[in-house]
């Protein structure tokens, strides 16, 4: 872990405690206290990930912890980032946008504290059933030659899409290496809140799971292809 995102270990007991409470957990918080992975912290905010095996299966969580009474570097202090921070999440769960969901916060003496988890484990501890597969139906595409235009339309727009994500990543790249760090592993990097976001959203098995398939089957195809050059070439 780097020297910037060393946290105390009574602060992260306090967080731990928290996660216990906040979900019912059996582990105690002495125990789940190594597990915690921190994120990010700064002077108003620290933000830790953990990932446990819960009655719905594994399951990845964000818990946020404030100091309501400190000052960040912009001037805002942890009460108002933590109440941001509340509404939106609160506000991405109401829109159903990609992102962590909140399972519950509190506050105690000087800090604050929100538990936040994937949208398909939020959804199971809610007891509601889990996203089904994308499958057409005649309510989704009309028959004949209109799925062969929408395959081709679809196409288009995903390498599209898939050009500028990659873009985007080397962006990424670029700007943590440009600040002396490798960004070849987590450990290395103080995540933002977007990044922590960005993280969870790329560990909930149901968020990209119709893409990675279509990319396995467009590989598939493409090695099939004369001419193709080999996976180790």
């Amino acid at each position: 872990m780097s020297r910037g995102l060393e946290v105390r270990r009574e602060d992260r007991l306090r967080a731990a405690a928290f996660f216990h409470e906040a979900l019912g957990s059996e582990v105690d918080p002495v125990e789940l206290e190594p597990e915690l992975v921190v994120l990010k912290v700064d002077a108003v905010a620290r933000i830790y990930s953990v990932e446990l095996d819960s009655s719905v299966g594994s399951a990845a969580f964000l818990i946020y912890q404030y100091q309501l009474d400190a000052t960040a570097t912009n001037g805002k202090s942890g009460q108002e980032l933590f109440r941001a921070d509340l509404e939106t999440l609160e506000l991405a769960a109401e829109r159903e946008t990609p992102g962590p969901r909140i399972l519950a916060h509190a506050t105690a003496a000087d800090e604050g504290y929100i538990l936040a988890t994937t949208p398909a484990t939020y959804r199971a501890l809610m007891g509601e059933s889990p996203l089904q597969g994308i499958t057409a139906s005649d309510t989704d595409l009309p028959l004949g030659g209109d799925t062969l235009e929408a395959r081709k339309e679809s196409a288009d727009e995903l390498l599209r899409l898939l050009k500028l994500a990659n873009d985007q990543a080397k962006r990424w790249f670029s700007a943590v290496r440009a600040e002396g760090q490798s960004g070849d592993s987590s450990i290395d990097v103080e995540f933002t809140q977007e990044e922590s976001a960005l993280a969870l959203f790329l560990i909930d098995q149901s968020s990209v799971q119709d893409l990675l398939r279509l990319l396995s089957v467009m590989v598939s195809a493409a090695q099939r292809m004369p001419g193709a050059p080999s996976p180790d070439a």
